[in-house]
């Protein structure tokens, strides 16, 4: 009797240890996942994306970016707030976002294809239409060289590092028929200056 006492015993201090350890990798996850989506108070890049066609813009329309880049330059966080433009797709189309991408400067060919068309290549894409947000993840999981017309293919982030860091991308927000309505350069901030410096750039 004392021996299956004793076995039902180490059977379920294996158990308990098992689940406590079980709890510890579900918090240590849940706390992973929180910090996937926690944004540095100082960005290392922004935009302010001003009207570049005022004729089909909607009256106030605006929209500001920043961009957070990893300390291993593997990949780039970004958060951009669009103001009196409806990235919901309901009711009027005339002030609808009808896409939004990152572009190369010098040859203006896409970098990343964040919003609807041709496609929305972030694996991390988040969309608030009731705020206005757009964020996500460019990684380069995200590339997608598939398209047609090569200009609007996804490059991988590591590929365009020196770029980004060089000051030769910018963002693009189109609206109703695919006119480019808002664009703004991607500047680097004294804190972007500080971390392309210690990845080389």
């Amino acid at each position: 009797m004392k021996q299956n006492t004793q076995v039902f015993f180490a059977v379920s201090l294996t158990a308990i240890l098992a689940i406590s350890a079980l709890s510890v990798m579900t918090l240590q996850e849940a706390e992973a996942s929180s910090n996937h989506w926690k944004f540095k108070k100082k960005a290392d890049f922004t935009a302010d994306l001003l009207v570049v066609n005022s004729a089909v813009a909607p009256e106030g329309a605006a929209a500001t970016a920043k961009f957070w880049i990893d300390k291993k330059g593997e990949a780039l966080k970004y958060k951009i707030s669009i103001e009196n433009m409806d990235i919901s797709g309901f009711g009027d189309p005339s002030d609808d976002v009808t896409k939004l991408h990152l572009h190369e400067s010098e040859h203006g060919a896409h970098v990343l294809n964040v919003y609807k068309a041709p496609g929305q290549d972030d694996a991390d894409l988040v969309v608030k239409p009731t705020k206005g947000l757009i964020k996500g993840i460019w990684d380069d999981s995200d590339e997608n060289l598939t398209y047609e017309d090569h200009h609007n293919n996804s490059q991988t982030f590591t590929s365009q590092l020196e770029t980004l860091c060089g000051e030769d991308l910018f963002t693009m927000i189109h609206g109703a028929g695919g006119a480019g309505i808002l664009k703004g350069d991607i500047e680097l901030t004294k804190q972007g200056e500080k971390a392309c410096k210690k990845l080389g750039f």
